[in-house]
């Protein structure tokens, strides 16, 4: 399948007339029909704007062995959002504040209970208010996407 065949079935994909597609790639519309034709071809920048509007890569466009789009690439804005979701509570579940506040609130629970240790007691304290600082500056990076 040629450049200019993808470029009709996506348009038409699309419902969209060629004067439409033109108006939206900010060309004329027998640049459009020259482009299905084969008669000329599409410039760089051109081709990336259609690539991002029918959400296909540019091997797919310029490569006429690859008749149809890859599943995955099509999907991919979707992946990219549940990776990074992903990503962002792996990260936090690796980070150790985030236990070391839950460890620290069972120490002093052991500590006032069965030590009576004002040293660990007070150390058990620091420490998990430590850990709760660290995992609210944590927290407020995520949110802040730093």
């Amino acid at each position: 399948m040629t450049i200019g065949e993808k470029l009709t079935k996506l348009r038409k994909e699309q419902n969209l007339t060629q004067e439409q597609f033109a108006e939206l790639l900010k060309v004329s519309r027998q640049s459009v029909s020259k482009w299905e034709l084969d008669s000329a071809y599409p410039e760089t920048d051109k081709l990336i704007k259609i690539s991002k509007l029918f959400n296909c890569s540019l091997d797919y466009l310029l490569k006429d062995e690859i008749e149809k789009m890859d599943i995955n690439l099509a999907s991919s804005t979707e992946d990219v959002k549940y990776d990074k979701t992903r990503a962002i509570l792996l990260t936090y579940l690796s980070f150790p504040p985030l236990f070391g506040w839950i460890v620290g609130i069972i120490s002093l629970n052991f500590q006032l209970k069965r030590m009576k240790n004002s040293l660990h007691i007070g150390l058990s304290i620091l420490g998990t208010l430590f850990s709760l600082t660290l995992t609210a500056l944590m927290i407020i990076g995520f949110a802040l996407k730093l």
